[in-house]
């Protein structure tokens, strides 16, 4: 895993910190790791409705089945 420095608003770096203290997360890192990797399942789940419309329901399940895939895997492979 890379090391990166980042800035963030105070606002987002207090919820980070209050989730941390509350014990949803163990700390910062994995919080910040888990919020992207959140933002990355919600730009996937965009794209897959933007995919689908329009299509019947049939076709629109068979094209999401390997978008669906190639997204999991990528997250069991990233999450190191």
């Amino acid at each position: 895993m890379e090391k990166v420095q980042i800035r963030l608003p105070s606002e987002d770096l207090e919820r980070i910190e209050r989730e941390v203290e509350t014990g949803k997360y163990p700390n910062r890192s994995e919080a910040i790791r888990d919020k992207v990797r959140k933002s990355y399942f919600l730009e996937a789940i965009v794209e897959m409705r933007e995919a689908t419309d329009g299509t019947d329901r049939d076709a629109a399940l068979e094209r999401l089945e390997g978008t669906r895939e190639a997204y999991f895997e990528g997250f069991t492979s990233g999450s190191d």
